[in-house]
């Protein structure tokens, strides 16, 4: 688009907007300055992009039905934006911070503010940077407690801890991601993980700093664990405790309790610790959950750790660390999985659709370049075959509009008022089944499907449609668990199962009482999962698997959901300072 377009775009967008709107009486106020700050792990100091300063960044705290309003500035020079993982942005998808396709990102000295409402949602979700590999360092809780009015359909626990695991690198995560893609292949593992930021007791040079907690015999404490590695899924447990799990995405869950919590990268936890013993010293670990041959898809061996201490307890007991399951034990997964069941209270009933009013089958994996140059290199040393791996969603690896542009929203939000929006990145032609139709789960596949198209295309959804979406992993190179992220909705999980999907077969397994009700699900290894959501919110709204070397190599989508008739079946207006590219 040219300068007369953008002039002409802009003119357009700010005779729109209204002088009033239902998120006017701000609540919540915050400042995030997002800057360079000095850190130090394992030994190693580095210079990291921060939220004011702090690793991870500060938590947003709330109720549902408060609205948030978020002031954030760039003081960095690579571009950013803020993504508010998990929050459903009603009507507000002009703050979902997805670069160029929600808005055009920060550059450096400026600033945005974003506003939305918590609606219908208590317990943890968190923010991170949706720019690059930058999440890595720019990420914090949002904790929603429940209405001002009500409290939680269970007991109220003594005290909450917010548990956040991560990774830490040596190198500059920016450097990392460079020569991943500049060599077609992978990338070099983190020097360690993370609970709050701390790589804790097992990893030299930082004991003094882990994360210690302090609890009583008789209470509970509600642990907000959130997954913020970027390439990993986790175990989670607390040496000689049990966990009761009774939120999950923000979502109320039928209560269950386990000894090891599994959590893909983008989900989150909420689950009670009582504290049941009366003395002793024990270790919060982390470590990784991974399917494929760790020779192929490698990973920190050593578990992250943070001190739980019984008061009063004598320095002299010995320290308990949990026991984790095999690294690739997929029959916890699938217990895991089948644990998990949304739970209808007064406070929160779930609408599990029922009927379909559109049905998607997409295919989800890896590919190939068909040009095995990998700029600056020759060759893809590193890619498969000397070809650059990359990912694709029904064998379309998504371009991500250049700089050049303004955001696929904006043409969304033009498209359904009958303005002109002649652009080649607006392309509503995402094809509802794959390509290319061979055995999914067998042995390698025809050449033909492995090298998936370069495109920017977007997959369009009428107002209130019931939506049933099965992703299928494939074979293609090797197969993994994506866990894939839906910005703008949660989703039930409906079913799952290994090998090929079957239309006349599979829907006979589907739950549709009390599925899961989630944010972020990875697709089964070798195998599916159907998931169904109303699509009542307007907007253009990303769909990516949250492993982010696979989203860097083009493994996501965007749908874009029409708008309705009615005013709150509309996009608000856009806001005055939304950031033009």
């Amino acid at each position: 688009m040219g300068d007369g377009g953008k002039l002409l775009l802009a003119c357009f967008l700010r005779s729109q907007i209204k002088d009033t709107c239902f998120l006017c009486q701000m609540q919540y106020k915050l400042q995030f300055h997002v800057d360079y700050a000095n850190v130090t792990r394992l030994n190693h100091t580095k210079s990291m992009m921060l939220v004011n300063s702090q690793f991870p960044g500060p938590p947003i705290t709330a109720h549902e039905g408060d609205t948030i309003v978020v002031k954030v500035t760039s003081l960095v020079q690579p571009n950013i934006t803020i993504h508010w993982h998990g929050v459903k942005q009603l009507q507000t998808g002009w703050y979902d911070g997805v670069p160029y396709v929600t808005q055009c990102p920060l550059k450096q000295g400026d600033s945005y503010t974003y506003r939305f409402q918590l609606l219908n949602q208590t317990g943890t979700l968190w923010y991170h940077a949706h720019t690059s590999w930058h999440r890595a360092s720019i990420h914090g809780a949002i904790i929603i407690y429940p209405h001002k009015d009500r409290g939680y359909p269970f007991p109220t626990p003594n005290r909450e801890v917010p548990i956040i695991l991560g990774g830490w690198w040596n190198a500059d995560v920016e450097d990392v991601i460079e020569a991943a893609l500049a060599t077609g292949g992978g990338y070099s593992i983190p020097d360690a993980l993370t609970i709050n930021g701390q790589p804790g007791y097992l990893y030299n040079y930082s004991s003094s700093d882990a994360t210690r907690l302090r609890i009583r015999q008789g209470e509970s404490y509600q642990l907000r664990v959130v997954n913020a590695c970027l390439n990993f899924a986790m175990y989670f447990a607390v040496a000689n405790h049990s966990l009761t799990v009774r939120e999950l995405d923000s979502a109320y869950c039928v209560p269950f309790t386990v000894d090891v919590l599994l959590i893909a990268p983008g989900q989150t936890v909420d689950c009670i610790l009582n504290a049941n013993l009366s003395e002793g010293q024990f270790y919060m670990a982390a470590s990784v959950f991974s399917l494929p041959d760790p020779l192929i898809v490698p990973f920190p061996q050593t578990p992250a750790t943070a001190f739980v201490e019984y008061e009063g307890s004598s320095r002299t007991h010995p320290v308990y660390m949990p026991t984790f399951p095999a690294h690739n034990d997929s029959s916890y997964r699938d217990f895991w999985d089948s644990q998990e069941r949304s739970l209808n209270t007064s406070d929160q009933t779930l609408y599990v659709p029922q009927t379909i009013d559109r049905e998607l089958f997409f295919t989800v994996g890896y590919g190939l370049s068909s040009n095995s140059s990998c700029s600056p290199l020759p060759n893809c040393t590193a890619g498969f075959k000397g070809y650059r791996i990359l990912g694709a969603v029904n064998n379309i690896t998504f371009v991500t509009p250049s700089s050049s542009d303004t955001s696929l929203l904006r043409y969304a939000y033009l498209y359904d008022r009958g303005v002109s929006t002649s652009n080649s990145n607006f392309d509503l032609s995402f094809p509802d089944d794959p390509k290319s139709t061979f055995n999914y789960t067998g042995p390698q596949p025809p050449l033909s499907t492995r090298f998936p198209e370069h495109a920017t295309r977007l997959s369009h959804i009428d107002y209130n449609s019931n939506v049933q979406l099965v992703l299928q992993d494939t074979s293609i190179l090797l197969f993994e668990t994506h866990p894939f992220h839906l910005h703008g909705f949660s989703f039930h999980i409906v079913g799952r199962g290994y090998g090929n999907y079957d239309p006349a077969t599979s829907p006979a397994t589907f739950n549709l009482v009390n599925p899961p009700y989630r944010n972020t699900f990875g697709v089964n290894y070798g195998g599916w999962i159907a998931i169904r959501f109303q699509a009542d919110n307007p907007g253009a709204w990303l769909f990516h698997c949250h492993i982010e070397l696979h989203a860097s190599w083009g493994m996501e989508t965007v749908f874009f959901v029409h708008e309705g008739n009615a005013s709150n079946q509309r996009l608000q207006s856009p806001p005055m300072d939304y950031p033009v590219c």
